[in-house]
């Protein structure tokens, strides 16, 4: 008798337990208490939508260009990728990778054309930088482009103005209006 009373305790303990540590998981982990969600719900329109993501486009067996973004959102009816914090490289011919960083970006599925937004910078080698809020890869010309202002900066210098055109493969930089240059 003694021990059917000793086990019904034991038991009524262990089940008070599991209630309480379910309870404490519960709340901890709960939306908006900065706990894991496992699940993401898209948004209208986003078919898949993926983290720490790697894309690369070939042509002729050689890279074109390489992405790499934090996060991504495919979206199939528009035929079009969005991109969080973006690193890329693009492989000139002949010549070294270029390398450009934005918060945010948009590939076309279609023409391969991407679009690199905010805070776009591009550093080389040499120690220059470009500056620009928006710019264009225009796949089909291998051109970078944007109509808004940039900032050139090397050791010696700083030029800037309104909008660029540059081919990677011969690296020709127009700068299209208001050009300003300071050398040192």
């Amino acid at each position: 008798m003694k021990s059917i009373k000793g086990l019904r305790w034991f038991l009524i303990a262990v089940v008070l337990l599991v209630t309480l540590l379910t309870a404490f998981y519960l709340i901890l982990n709960r939306p908006g208490n900065g706990g894991y969600t496992p699940i993401e719900m898209a948004k209208k329109g986003i078919d898949l939508i993926m983290r720490r993501v790697r894309l690369v486009e070939k042509k002729g067996g050689h890279k074109e260009w390489e992405l790499l973004a934090r996060k991504a959102e495919f979206d199939k009816s528009e035929n079009k990728i969005n991109l969080e914090d973006i690193k890329a490289t693009f492989y000139p011919a002949d010549r070294k990778p270029i390398t450009i960083s934005s918060k945010k970006g948009i590939v076309n599925n279609e023409n391969k054309d991407i679009n690199l937004i905010g805070d776009v910078l591009i550093k080389s080698d040499d120690g220059y930088k470009l500056n620009t809020e928006n710019l264009l890869w225009i796949a089909s010309k291998r051109v970078l482009e944007t109509d808004d202002f940039v900032k050139i900066t090397g050791e010696r210098f700083k030029i800037t103005g309104n909008g660029l055109i540059s081919n990677i493969d011969s690296q020709d930089i127009k700068i299209k209006s208001r050009v300003e240059a300071v050398y040192n």
